[in-house]
């Protein structure tokens, strides 16, 4: 397996994977079929990554797709949002992830939960917060199994996450 970076080659693997959340009535993760199509969704992930959308209101976001080596199929989708941004320290957290509904279960949210913490942590993060859906029983344990110190609850009108928050010191004896 492999995590990388959404590139032309991927267009039948990302349309694959959207059709596999649709065939289970979950909105598609990348929506790259929609609107702007394929190639607008890459020149827009893009631009999403650079650190200046700050300055539009919105948050760096990176996306990856942890695949088979081949690069034919997407287990599942991660994002590494590297800077602290109101949004990233209160209910979006700096680390996001999915799994293909067809793929589920087999430990692959893990896998890219933890590549991208070395990844974070790898570029000088010294903590990472991670949330889910306070009723998301699924996310939460993979954060906890992962390392994640449970810190409380980010309440508003729109969201009820739990939080947890990941230090590069007890990462790396985790290994």
């Amino acid at each position: 397996m492999i995590l990388v970076k959404p590139k032309i080659a991927h267009y039948r693997a990302v349309m694959e994977a959207d059709r596999d959340f649709e065939s289970v009535d979950e909105e598609p993760y990348c929506g790259a079929g929609g609107r702007v199509g394929y190639m607008g969704w890459l020149l827009l992930l893009d631009r999403q990554s650079k650190k200046e959308c700050m300055d539009y209101g919105s948050n760096p976001n990176e996306i990856y797709f942890l695949m088979d080596d081949g690069e034919k199929h997407i287990f599942g989708f991660g994002q590494l949002r590297p800077y602290d941004t109101p949004d990233v320290l209160s209910w979006a957290g700096h680390i996001g992830y999915s799994v293909a509904p067809s793929e589920r279960g087999r430990g692959y949210a893990q896998e890219i939960l933890r590549r991208l913490l070395q990844m974070g942590f790898a570029r000088g993060r010294r903590e990472i917060l991670l949330t889910c859906d306070a009723d998301n029983d699924a996310s939460r344990h993979v954060i906890e199994k992962a390392g994640g110190v449970f810190s409380g609850f980010y309440r508003d009108g729109k969201y009820n996450k739990r939080q947890y928050w990941f230090a590069a010191e007890d990462f790396g004896r985790r290994g």
